[in-house]
């Protein structure tokens, strides 16, 4: 947790000293549902991305992957995404690369043996860096409105592959 509160901290204060030309009008910010492969589940992502110019935009999301068997996921992730094709004012496809961090808890449980034994099992904590790659799309719905669905591959240690949709209110 500590991490996590370290790299925000970071994003905030770089955001603060990019704030003197920083337009709003570019910002995108929204919250959707993801499945994670290894994981086998669904969760909730939030996340906000900036548009730099036509080609490239920025992007940070958290998101948690519910419970499962005993197991908690929290992924941050920093992306950048190139707008490779543009249809028209309403709809494009951006390559997706970055870096995530993933957080993952594994909660203690106990359970009886055959023998009446009480054992228990201690939680435990992990957390792991990886690389991610993908491609995902931006569909106007609204002057206000945005639909943005992404899969991706997170290459690390225990890679996983997620696909998912976000709905962005843009700014």
């Amino acid at each position: 947790m500590k991490r996590l509160t370290l790299v925000l901290l970071i994003a905030f204060v770089s955001l603060g000293t990019y704030a003197q030309t920083f337009d709003v009008s570019r910002l995108r910010a929204g919250a959707g549902f993801v499945y994670a492969s290894d994981i086998n589940n669904i969760g909730i992502t939030f996340n906000g991305v900036y548009n730099f110019n036509d080609a490239w935009e920025g992007a940070l999301s958290i998101t948690h992957i519910f419970p499962k068997n005993y197991v908690n996921f929290t992924i941050l992730d920093f992306d950048a995404h190139y707008i490779f094709y543009k249809a028209n004012e309403e709809l494009n496809f951006y390559g997706i690369g970055g870096i995530a961090l993933t957080f993952s808890k594994w909660d203690g449980y106990q359970y009886y043996d055959g023998f009446g034994n009480r054992i228990n099992i201690a939680s435990t904590n992990h957390s792991d860096i990886g690389l991610n790659v993908g491609a995902g799309m931006n569909y106007k719905l609204t002057d206000f409105l945005n639909l943005a669905p992404e899969v991706r591959l997170t290459i690390s240690d225990g890679s996983y592959a997620r696909i998912g949709a976000t709905v962005q209110y843009m700014f």
